[in-house]
């Protein structure tokens, strides 16, 4: 059979052979598949656990907001808030867009973030041996 045999033979498209049949429709139905809600605090806690060399120091809170938004705040011992943070910030960036992709079906925002901040370079050297002011 011939491609021109094979082109006739099908049913004409619905969009006039211009792209997916999908196109423009509105779906006013639910966001995604039915089922229990995810629980965001759990899931990063999983994750951060997986992350810490001390998984026994990881605490994760989580607080409502209002208006659909949600804060998870990560405490870590200080050696693991660099894994968690990740070289560029690749790690927390990858944790936030999963929480992100999990929030999309219940329409919420939720934001993660670290309650203790990493040292910079010279608020080490200042405390460290020797990194103070003169005596």
């Amino acid at each position: 059979m011939s491609d021109l045999q094979r082109r006739e033979s099908r049913p004409p498209r619905r969009d006039g052979g211009r792209g997916s049949y999908n196109r423009g429709v509105r779906r006013d139905g639910p966001a995604g598949p039915a089922g229990p809600g995810v629980d965001y605090r759990a899931l990063v806690e999983y994750v951060a656990r997986s992350l810490a060399e001390k998984p026994e120091e990881v605490l994760v809170e989580s607080f409502e907001r209002g208006g659909g938004t949600v804060a998870i705040k990560v405490k870590l011992a200080d050696g693991d808030v660099g894994r968690f943070i990740g070289k560029a910030g690749r790690n927390i960036e990858a944790i936030r867009a999963l929480i992100r992709v999990a929030s999309l079906r219940d329409r919420k925002r939720v934001f993660v973030d670290l309650a203790n901040a990493p040292e910079t370079g010279r608020e080490s050297r200042a405390r460290g041996a020797g990194g103070g002011a003169p005596a």
